[in-house]
């Protein structure tokens, strides 16, 4: 009888764990940036993209409508990705917590990130680099309740034959309201 008691709490606890997992802290991200390549006549061409071409990217991947699809960085696992605007995860997009160099402030409000990047499609390849400033207020709970962060990205696709460069800049919170 005891084991039986002992199981249904387990199986209880293992219920009510996903139930009160803490919402990703994630702000909007926006990404201006240039792609250069060569044309079919093998001059170098630029042209612009901005965090729309990475909605619409993930919006065709997954059969969504991008008009319901925003571009986030996450903080606290250093990586942008997309979501739906009710911060319903959908994508990775790019990562940024696998190889960096933060120098902090002594308060921790205030960081010089450099980091490599990386995205799923190229595995453990670096694609590149993001260096910039980081600044976090946190309330009173230690939780993030507002993060700016700006900076500039320089990266290359070789399979692709494109070098891109960018800067990019943190925008509203979104709340994660999808409850998972």
């Amino acid at each position: 009888m005891k084991i039986k008691g002992w199981l249904a709490a387990g199986i209880a606890l293992l219920l009510v764990l996903p139930m009160s997992s803490k919402a990703d802290d994630l702000f909007q991200l926006f990404w201006r940036g240039t792609i250069y390549t060569k044309n079919s006549s093998g001059r170098i061409i630029a042209f612009s993209f901005t965090e729309q071409d990475f909605i619409n990217k993930v919006a065709q991947d997954n059969g969504l409508d991008p008009s319901q699809l925003v571009f986030v960085y996450r903080p606290n696992k250093r990586d942008t990705v997309v979501v739906q605007s009710n911060g319903k995860f959908v994508a990775d997009v790019i990562q940024m917590e696998y190889q960096f160099t933060d120098v902090v402030n002594p308060s921790g409000s205030a960081v010089v990130r450099h980091a490599l990047l990386f995205d799923e499609a190229h595995g453990s390849t670096a694609l590149g680099s993001f260096f910039g400033l980081e600044t976090i207020t946190r309330n009173s709970n230690g939780s993030i309740s507002n993060d700016n962060l700006v900076g500039t990205v320089f990266y290359s696709m070789p399979d692709l034959g494109r070098v891109y460069d960018a800067h990019v800049a943190t925008g509203k919170r979104i709340v994660d309201t999808s409850g998972g």
